[in-house]
């Protein structure tokens, strides 16, 4: 349990900068630069929330959080899916604007719900 805060705190440095990635990705494709994609920002998204996941997994293993005792937890995974998805379609140029547009706002309003029960960890279904 000794590693625990240290684990924690990097896992959140990873969800911040996953959700700083995800923008600066949307506000360059937003005006109009996709040049980024033949840049490492292409990757290194993908290596922060790699890392990111290996946190996750490891501060539930050496925390007290049990995935269906603890229904925040198993909410943001269901959450995470959805922004996941959602970022996808956000990203992809082959779809048209609105649809990226709004794509784009789904996945912000998750992300904005998973950091939100990631920080006051409410009470639900109980």
């Amino acid at each position: 349990m000794e590693y625990y805060v240290p684990i924690k705190h990097l896992h959140m440095l990873f969800a911040y900068l996953t959700a700083l990635l995800f923008i600066v990705r949307l506000v360059l494709d937003a005006v109009g630069k996709p040049g980024w994609r033949q840049t490492p920002l292409r990757f290194i998204p993908h290596i922060n929330d790699s890392l990111l996941l290996l946190f996750a997994l490891t501060l539930w293993f050496i925390g007290p959080w049990q995935l269906f005792a603890h229904g925040w937890l198993g909410l943001k995974i269901v959450l995470l899916f959805g922004y996941i998805a959602a970022g996808m379609v956000a990203l992809k140029q082959s779809k048209p604007k609105g649809m990226r547009i709004g794509f784009a706002v789904l996945a912000l309003v998750l992300l904005a719900a998973i950091f939100h029960l990631a920080t006051a960890k409410p009470l639900l279904f109980g």
